[in-house]
């Protein structure tokens, strides 16, 4: 006996789920037969079912018209249709290797463009004036009670091009486990007590962070957390310098955000930093794969294709 093709076979397999499909429209409550009919026949028109009907009731009355001619049948066929991975792999394969050939070129750029920035910052950096280190934690507790009172950081400020007659700081910590978080709070640091040798100053903790140095050390804390420190303004010689003197451009600052601890989210930005800066016709791969995704799925129906994208 001559064996099925794949197509073929995928095909029968959809018409025959679909076939228990009701054709009454999504704008109408399924009965409990016709809903248990439907998930007997395939178990992953439950959680379909239950996701169009959140959809639809929550819909205005225009748009439950507009798409009043839509069955549960149809829109099934089209939920398999825009679910099955054997057919979209290979589409965005090509789609892949169609974005390398005609976009490709401008990754290369985006990596000099960085690259120039990164420069521009290192040379501009009031990390050269002065350097910045935890050194002491040191905590104060409640007499009687035994509570943590007050938790104050103990920064080590070592200038390298001679005397600092004022400085302004920020630091922020995340938790190197469960802490992918991309944001964290700031806390401002400021001295006006000039320094010309190494010196270690106390800034205390705020009220809402003290929990975190229970039971801590420089050394565990540091295991534990990542710790980061920007310098933002010095007085040097007289002269006020600020790293708002030595701005760049909002992508370039995102991308560095980004590029250590976030990689999905660096290339993102990479290439939308293509598109302010280099190239304001160029497309990401994720835009250009998704567009040629969406002229095959409205072809194949386009009051079907409105209404996810308005679900």
């Amino acid at each position: 006996m001559k064996r099925l093709s794949p197509l073929i076979l995928f095909i029968a397999i959809v018409l025959s789920s679909c076939s228990s499909v009701s054709n009454k429209s999504v704008s109408e409550k399924l009965t409990t037969d016709e809903l248990g009919k439907a998930i007997k026949n395939d178990t992953a028109f439950s959680a379909f079912y239950e996701s169009v009907r959140k959809s639809v009731d929550n819909m205005s009355d225009i748009k439950k018209a507009k798409y009043k001619d839509i069955t549960y049948n149809m829109l099934f066929k089209y939920f398999k249709f825009i679910t099955d991975t054997t057919y979209w792999k290979p589409l965005s394969e090509s789609w892949d290797k169609e974005w390398t050939d005609r976009y490709g070129s401008y990754l290369p750029k985006a990596d000099s463009t960085l690259s120039y920035w990164r420069k521009y910052l290192e040379e501009n950096s009031l990390n050269k004036y002065v350097k910045i280190d935890l050194t002491q934690i040191d905590k104060e507790y409640y007499e009687y009670a035994g509570g943590l009172k007050e938790v104050n950081m103990g920064f080590r400020l070592t200038p390298l091009q001679g005397p600092i007659q004022q400085i302004r700081f920020t630091y922020g910590y995340k938790p190197k486990i469960n802490g992918d978080n991309k944001y964290y709070e700031k806390h401002s640091c400021i001295s006006t007590a000039p320094f010309s040798v190494p010196t270690v100053r106390f800034w205390e903790v705020d009220y809402s962070d003290r929990d975190n140095f229970g039971g801590k050390n420089v050394e565990t804390f540091l295991r534990d957390y990542n710790l980061y420190i920007d310098i933002t303004n010095i007085r040097k010689d007289g002269k006020n310098i600020s790293t708002d003197d030595f701005s760049v451009p909002a992508k370039v600052s995102e991308c560095f955000e980004n590029e250590k601890d976030y990689p999905t989210l660096f290339e993102i930005s990479k290439q939308e930093l293509i598109r302010d800066i280099i190239n304001k016709d160029f497309i990401s791969k994720w835009e250009y794969r998704n567009k040629k995704a969406d002229e095959i799925k409205e072809k194949k129906d386009k009051l079907c294709f409105d209404f996810v994208k308005d679900l």
